[in-house]
C-alpha cells in the first residue's frame, strides 16, 4: 500500500494572518520504488564517496540505494516545494534522452517551466539578457503568424529559421518574467551548469542523485536511479502532483493557451487577407483582359460579369464611350490650371479630373495651398 503524506505550506490571509494548509500526496510504497528500479545505482567502481550514507548494499558490483532514506528525503522536498508553488513558478531541468520527453509532457500539462534540449548559459546569472531574447522570440512568432511588414519569401525563411533555432532552447521558458522559486534537476552530474548557476543565484535545488553524484551540491537531494525511465517518471509525477496545485502554474497554463490561440488567430486573419488580395488581383486581371479584348464589364452584386460587345454596335455609342473614358482619365496637368494650383492639387493627391469633380468647395479649401481664388479658378475649369 502507498503512503498518503500531508505536505503543508504557509498561507497568509488578511483576517487570520499566517496559517498552515496541507496537501495530500500519495507516495508509493517501497515495492513500487523497487519495481521502477529506483534502487539501482551505478557500478561500485564509478561512485562518489559522498553518497556512502545513502548506499544500502553492493550486489554484483552495483550499488543498491537505500529507498527508505530516499522516501524520507522525498517527503521533505515535496513539503518545501509545496510551500513555494503559490509564490512563483518551478523550473524542471532534464536534457538527457530518458528524461526530456517525460519532463516536456508533464511540464506542459501542469504549468511548469522546463529545459529539455540544452541549458541556456546565463539563464540565472544573466537573466535580463535571456529574458530579452525570449521576448524577441515571441515577437518573431507573432510577426510570422500575422505576415507583418509584407515580408518577401527569403525574409520569411530567415525569420522562420531563427524561430526554430530559438525554440529549441527557449520553448520551455517563454513567459518567465522572474527567476523560479525552485529548480528540479534530473541527474545533477549531467546538469552541472544548471546546478552551478542556481547556486550562484541562490535558487533552491531539488535533484535526483545517483551514486555517481555529489549530494552536497543541492539543497534537497533525493537518492534514486536517474537513468531508468520508470524511475524518472515515478518521481516527476510526484513533483507534478504538488506543482499543479499552485496558483502560478494555473496562470502559466493560461498564458501558454492564450499565446497559442493568438498565433492561430493571427495566422487565420493573414490567410484570409491573402485570399482577398488574390481575388482582387484576379478581378483586376479579368477586367484588364476584357478591356484588351474589347469587352464591356458589368458589376452586379459585387460579381464581375463579362459581356461581349455586339458586332453591329452603333458607332455613335462607341464614340460616346471613348469620350467618357477619356474624360475619366484626364490628368490634372491637362486642365490648363495655373502652375501653383496644379502643384497644390498634386500634392493633395488629386490626380484626375474625375477626382476633382467629386470635391466641393469646402474639400478644396482643405488642401494646402488652395485659397478662395484658386477654388474659383478650379470651378471655372470644371464647369
Amino acid at each position: 500500500m502507498g503512503k498518503t503524506v500531508k505536505v503543508s505550506k504557509k498561507v497568509e490571509t488578511p483576517k487570520t494572518g499566517t496559517v498552515k494548509k496541507s496537501l495530500e500526496v500519495d507516495i508509493p510504497d517501497l515495492l513500487t520504488f523497487l519495481q521502477a528500479g529506483a534502487h539501482f545505482g551505478h557500478k561500485s567502481s564509478a561512485w562518489n564517496p559522498k553518497m556512502k550514507k545513502y548506499v544500502y548494499d553492493t550486489r554484483n558490483g552495483i550499488h543498491i540505494i537505500d529507498i527508505v532514506k530516499s522516501r524520507k528525503l522525498l517527503e521533505k522536498a515535496l513539503e518545501q516545494l509545496n510551500s513555494e508553488v503559490d509564490r512563483g513558478n518551478v523550473l524542471i531541468v532534464g536534457t538527457k534522452g530518458q528524461a526530456a520527453g517525460i519532463i516536456e509532457k508533464v511540464a506542459q500539462e501542469i504549468g511548469a517551466f522546463y529545459i529539455t534540449k540544452r541549458w541556456p548559459g546565463g539563464l540565472f546569472t544573466n537573466f535580463d539578457a535571456i529574458k530579452s531574447s525570449v521576448q524577441n522570440l515571441v515577437k518573431m512568432e507573432e510577426q510570422l503568424a500575422s505576415g507583418e511588414g509584407r515580408l518577401v519569401k527569403k525574409e520569411v525563411l530567415i525569420i522562420q529559421r531563427d524561430v526554430d533555432r530559438l525554440n529549441k532552447i527557449y520553448e520551455g521558458i517563454k513567459f518567465m518574467d522572474e527567476l523560479p522559486k525552485f529548480v528540479i534537476v534530473i541527474d545533477s552530474k549531467v546538469e552541472k551548469n544548471a546546478i552551478r548557476e542556481a547556486r550562484i543565484a541562490k535558487v533552491p535545488i531539488i535533484a535526483l542523485i545517483d551514486t555517481n553524484c555529489d549530494p552536497t551540491l543541492v539543497d534537497y537531494p533525493i537518492p534514486a536511479n536517474d537513468d531508468s525511465i520508470k524511475s524518472i517518471n515515478l518521481f516527476v509525477d510526484l513533483f507534478a502532483e504538488v506543482i499543479k496545485k499552485g496558483k502560478k502554474s494555473e496562470s502559466l497554463v493560461a498564458l501558454r493557451k492564450n499565446h497559442k490561440a493568438n498565433l492561430e488567430n493571427l495566422k487565420a486573419e493573414y490567410e484570409k487577407e491573402k485570399e482577398r488580395q488574390v481575388r482582387m488581383e484576379e478581378d483586376e486581371r479579368a477586367r484588364m483582359k476584357a478591356l484588351r479584348d474589347r469587352k464591356v464589364t458589368e458589376r452586379e452584386g459585387g460579381v464581375v460579369r463579362v459581356v461581349k460587345r455586339d458586332k453591329n454596335i452603333d458607332e455613335d455609342y462607341v464614340a460616346a464611350e471613348a469620350i467618357k473614358a477619356e474624360s475619366v482619365s484626364t490628368k490634372i496637368e491637362d486642365l490648363g490650371l495655373s502652375t501653383r494650383v496644379q502643384k497644390a492639387l498634386l500634392n493633395g493627391k488629386v490626380l484626375t479630373l474625375e477626382e476633382l469633380k467629386e470635391m466641393n468647395e469646402t474639400d478644396l479649401l482643405k488642401i494646402s495651398g488652395i485659397g478662395q481664388k484658386a477654388v474659383e479658378e478650379i470651378m471655372k475649369v470644371i464647369k
